[in-house]
Formats: structure tokens, C-alpha cells, sequence
């Protein structure tokens, strides 16, 4: 697994993750996207998609899982592999921009928003219904 964080620290991001679910007595994460369930593995990679914190909880997201870094709350959500690849279609809830997310790398822990960051706008996506 690798990670935006510097080089070495991807052992201590798997021990991080780890212990946040395990705080919140989870062993799946579920699709901030499509709500699909994914287990998590205790190796590289944690699961099938990709990890990312955020500073804020996204109401219109069900499921995350809180967790403290560096003495800060922040928010654990997981993109599935599908959502990522646009095997669903996901739009911008603020721009109504398709979401693109292949460009993020299977098995990484961002530690920001990639909801949020880009590409279309600083706002969060969603499944169009």
C-alpha cells in the first residue's frame, strides 16, 4: 500500500487504519460512493478500492468511521474499485460534473478529501440516482 504520507510511514498508516477500526468495531468499510460492502484485509492492500480521510463528516455519506490523527478528528471513508474505474456514474452534487476517479491508486490512504479535491469542483460527489 503506499500513501501521500512520506516514505517509511505506510506501516504506521496500516497500524493507523487498523486500530480506527478496530476502535469502531469494524472489520468491512462500505463505499462512501455505492455503499457496497468491502472486508477489510489486514495486509496490503486494506481493501478493494482506496482509503481517504476527510477533516469533515459528510452527512449524505452513511457509513465512516472516525478516528484521530496528529490529535485532530478526522473521518475514515473508503471508494470501491468500481466507483473509482466509473462503473457507476457518479456526478458532482454542486457542478453536476461527471467524477472521475481512476486516476487514484488502488490500495492508497489519501490523508485528504478526494471527494472534495478535485476534479470538477471543492465540493462532494455522489451517485446519480
Amino acid at each position: 500500500m503506499e500513501d501521500d504520507a512520506q516514505v517509511g510511514q505506510g506501516e504506521d498508516l496500516r497500524k493507523f487504519i487498523l486500530a480506527a477500526l478496530s476502535a469502531s468495531h469494524r472489520n468491512v468499510v462500505n463505499c462512501a460512493l455505492c455503499h457496497r460492502t468491502l472486508p477489510v484485509f489486514e495486509q496490503f492492500p486494506l481493501v478493494d478500492g482506496t482509503l481517504f480521510l476527510s477533516p469533515s463528516r459528510h452527512d449524505e455519506i452513511e457509513y465512516d468511521v472516525p478516528c484521530h490523527l496528529q490529535g485532530r478528528l478526522m473521518h475514515l471513508y473508503a471508494v470501491c474499485v468500481d466507483c473509482l474505474e466509473g462503473v457507476h456514474k457518479i456526478i458532482c452534487i454542486k457542478c453536476k460534473s461527471r467524477w472521475d476517479g481512476s486516476w487514484h491508486q488502488l490500495g492508497t490512504m489519501y490523508t485528504y478529501d478526494i471527494l472534495a479535491a478535485s476534479p470538477c469542483c471543492q465540493c462532494a460527489a455522489h451517485l446519480d440516482s
